[in-house]
């Protein structure tokens, strides 16, 4: 069941053909670019041909979504946007923050509709790019359903912020973007004609969805509330717009390279710092279990480098026999039980989740590292062969089986959803992470 605190019962009030043409944000009542044309991909964002802006892309579920504010203002080309739309107290912050619309001119409907009713809504493209549409209450639903079902429970609030330009808040986590979304606090504008709200504070968006006659539906995120709330606006209030478009649409997928993940290597992680002997760890919290970030890198007779390579040491850790494994870990720390491997694997869902964002061979299904786990692919070794660099990642378990010549591993590999158990030969050599007792 998702978590979407509904306040559609209480309405918000205000305060009581150059395809190479770069589009402004200026507020001027007629802007004019060229003629809409399909909007393509390059360098993993969409360009909007009809005015050369750029979005980022993120695949959330089953459906792509921008990942940041629409910006488009050419109202010669689409009459309803004259006078109804505006960046938020200054043209500067129209790049930052992308521009407000009037719900009306989001849904490129005359602002007669401001207060009466549409009626049935036959497309919800309004004026998003070809392809592509203002999403419908299914769409938010959706989208907050995936990340509920992803995001280990921290809150859809939190997985969807982007990383700056929120308040801070001792309500809620820092935001972490987990899923690319890279919603900032926009606020909106009120219909009064002169006030503008709750910059660093709230991000509204549209919905295509009508309420009634003078109110439309509308989503926001608070910067000291952890999930994503719906509620009602009145129509020629100013909210943010986002697009979103179907995963199988013919107009989104151009290559392999279409998503922009950079976003992931600024998901915070709450590091701490481990010493064995002159080397230091990062220790991560997940699900209330302290583990090494890193795999461990000491000496040991029972130990091996990659190879007997010791450059794969330093990127990878050193690869143990199982008996070396169960001494290895410092005092007040062991060797992790399948137990705690199980919760982990319960509490990440995927294995992309707990792989690190480089190093796997398959870049397509590079990991994500959501939580921080930051698995790396050192593979292993079995008797004298080396195997499964930058492919899999085993790290043994400390479990008793029935045949006493073998013990468990926690194997992640790339091309699986799920992390595994496996058994092997204890004198196999396989990765060792350790967790705080």
């Amino acid at each position: 069941m998702n978590t979407v605190l509904n306040l559609k019962n209480t309405v918000l009030l205000a305060a009581a053909a150059s395809f190479f043409s770069i589009v402004g944000c200026s507020s001027e009542e007629s802007i004019v670019y060229s003629n809409e044309n399909n909007p393509v991909f390059r360098d993993g964002k969409i360009i909007d041909p009809r005015d050369n802006n750029s979005y980022g892309v993120a695949l959330i579920g089953d459906l792509y979504w921008m990942t940041e504010n629409l910006r488009y203002a050419d109202s010669v080309s689409t009459k309803n946007l004259a006078g109804n739309t505006w960046c938020h107290e200054d043209d500067a912050k129209c790049e930052k923050y992308g521009r407000l619309y009037s719900w009306t001119a989001a849904l490129d409907y005359d602002k007669k509709f401001n207060s009466a009713s549409v009626g049935y809504v036959s497309s919800t493209k309004g004026i998003c790019p070809n392809g592509w549409r203002i999403p419908s209450g299914n769409d938010w639903l959706s989208l907050v359903n995936y990340v509920e079902t992803n995001n280990g429970g921290e809150g859809s609030g939190t997985s969807l912020k982007s990383t700056e330009t929120w308040s801070a808040s001792d309500e809620v986590r820092k935001p972490t973007n987990r899923f690319g979304f890279g919603a900032k606090a926009s606020g909106r504008r009120n219909n009064d004609g002169e006030t503008f709200m709750s910059t660093g504070r709230i991000a509204f968006f549209w919905s295509s969805n009508e309420h009634d006659n003078g109110t439309a539906e509308g989503w926001q995120l608070r910067h000291d509330v952890g999930v994503i709330q719906l509620g009602n606006f009145y129509k020629d209030h100013g909210l943010a717009v986002r697009c979103v478009a179907n995963k199988n649409s013919a107009n989104i997928v151009t290559g392999k390279d279409v998503l922009d993940s950079s976003y992931l290597e600024k998901i915070p992680q709450d590091y701490g710092t481990l010493k064995i002997g002159d080397q230091s760890y990062r220790t991560i919290e997940i699900d209330g279990v302290t583990w090494m970030a890193d795999n461990v890198n000491v000496n040991d007779d029972g130990s091996s480098c990659y190879n007997d390579d010791k450059e794969y040491c330093k990127e990878f850790g050193r690869l143990y026999s199982y008996e070396a494994a169960l001494k290895i870990c410092p005092d007040g720390w062991q060797l992790p039980t399948k137990t705690q491997y199980s919760s982990l694997k319960m509490y990440a869902k995927t294995n992309a989740a707990l792989r690190s964002t480089s190093g796997w061979s398959n870049n397509a299904s590079k990991g994500l590292n959501f939580w921080g786990f930051d698995a790396k692919p050192a593979g292993g070794m079995d008797g004298k062969d080396f195997f499964d660099l930058k492919a899999s990642a085993y790290f043994w378990v400390n479990e008793n089986l029935s045949d006493e010549s073998k013990a468990s591993t926690f194997w992640i590999n790339y091309y699986d959803q799920v992390p595994s158990f496996m058994s092997y030969d204890k004198k196999n050599k396989y990765s060792v992470r350790c967790v705080k007792k």
